[in-house]
């Protein structure tokens, strides 16, 4: 399978016309822009770092994602737009919302594979991961040993 950009076509696939336009135009303070580009980037970096945070994966090129993870991403960014608004949220995209999460949290466990990029990504990621070995220890005058 290959590596996908979202775009904002692929956000209206999983919301109605009037019900994307709702949450694009409201909430919107004096002179601010459309969200959506913004929030599909955002959710886009965001899943990027769970795949990252997987030693045995590889990004893509540009802001692409592994086409298996379309469908967690964009429910992701239909949350997020939602939530821009004080309205009610329904129990089944509560639900599709925590599973994205529960699904992108294996793959940054390595507990789900995603296929290697054709075209891999130049970007630099740094580890979180803590060194290990490295210890510090604090002399206290009082006990001599150091401990």
């Amino acid at each position: 399978m290959a590596w996908v950009e979202i775009t904002e076509a692929d956000v209206q696939t999983r919301l109605a016309g009037a019900e994307l336009s709702a949450y694009r135009s409201a909430a919107k303070a004096s002179g601010q822009a459309d969200p959506l580009s913004e929030i599909i980037t955002a959710v886009v970096d965001e899943v990027r770092g769970y795949i990252a945070a997987c030693d045995r994966n590889t990004l893509g090129a540009g802001t692409t994602i592994p086409s298996k993870l379309k469908s967690a991403t964009l429910n992701l960014i239909r949350y997020r737009l939602i939530t821009r608004l004080p309205i009610a949220i329904s129990d089944e995209r509560k639900e599709e919302y925590r599973d994205a999460i529960n699904l992108l949290e294996r793959v940054s466990d390595c507990r789900f594979a995603v296929e290697d990029p054709i075209t891999e990504s130049t970007e630099t990621i740094a580890s979180a991961k803590p060194l290990m070995g490295e210890r510090t220890l604090t002399y206290n005058r009082d006990n001599q040993d150091g401990a």
